[in-house]
């Protein structure tokens, strides 16, 4: 099956847009105090930054890291969650825009861009508008946007934009992501996609400019790996282009 045309692209945030890795520690840090009591410290994935960062790639999402790694109650874990907006929006520990994304993003203004992500959508429209691209996005969708069960890997958000996003029942639609719960997050929304009919499917692009580096480990691999930020554009050129097969969602 040929790829149909490029109709949007979608992006995650953390990691991929941006930097965060040293925030959402600190804010993590803060958090567990909150809702156990206990020193972060007391912790070793929280001493430091690596061994945050490695937990935060081993996990399919925030909920399972709460649960297994600080051993948090379901009703702990809904209470975390509910701290996390206004503990991000307190917290001043820096992040950055990945070199040249800003750039990406500008050149990618033909075609419609939204945003699926497990942080806030305050936070991601903050930084949105000190980036000076906030008009660029059709859509963005937070953790606060999508019902507690349902966030990623599930695939609610991604569909959200789908529906925004297209106006036909064909076209194909980038998602790029950092993390495997990225490329779990695009087959899950292939396969409902693929239930409904017609001719929208999602290709996924891991970004390994980020933080993870190689894509080998990822349970289910995305169909394009991005090792720059300016492969996005190379790779919506030849999803456009419809240069490449698409096998469909179940053979992937």
């Amino acid at each position: 099956m040929i790829k149909p045309p490029l109709a949007a692209v979608v992006w995650d945030f953390d990691n991929t847009l941006v930097d965060t890795r040293a925030r959402n520690r600190s804010v993590t840090r803060r958090i567990i105090e909150a809702v156990t009591g206990r020193a972060a410290d007391e912790y070793p994935i929280l001493a430091e930054q690596h061994r945050y960062d490695a937990a935060i790639f081993e996990w399919q999402n925030w909920q399972d890291l709460y649960r297994i790694e600080f051993e948090l109650s379901l009703d702990q874990i809904r209470a975390a969650g509910r701290l996390w907006t206004d503990y991000q929006r307190e917290d001043e520990t820096p992040t950055s825009w990945f070199d040249g994304i800003d750039d990406v993003i500008r050149e990618l203004e033909d075609w419609p861009q939204a945003i699926v992500s497990m942080n806030t959508q305050a936070n991601i429209q903050a930084a949105l508008e000190v980036a000076g691209v906030a008009s660029l996005f059709t859509l963005v969708i937070g953790c606060d946007d999508v019902g507690f069960e349902r966030q990623k890997p599930n695939a609610d958000g991604l569909l959200q934009c789908v529906e925004a996003l297209t106006e036909a029942d064909e076209g194909t639609l980038l998602y790029v992501g950092d993390h495997p719960v990225d490329a779990q997050c695009a087959a899950n929304a292939n396969q409902e996609l693929q239930r409904r009919g017609g001719q929208l499917r999602v290709v996924a692009v891991g970004a390994a400019y980020g933080t993870h580096g190689p894509l080998d480990g990822w349970p289910i691999r995305p169909d394009f790996h991005a090792e720059r930020p300016a492969d996005v554009l190379s790779i919506a050129g030849v999803v456009r282009d419809g240069r490449t097969p698409l096998a469909p969602a179940k053979d992937r």
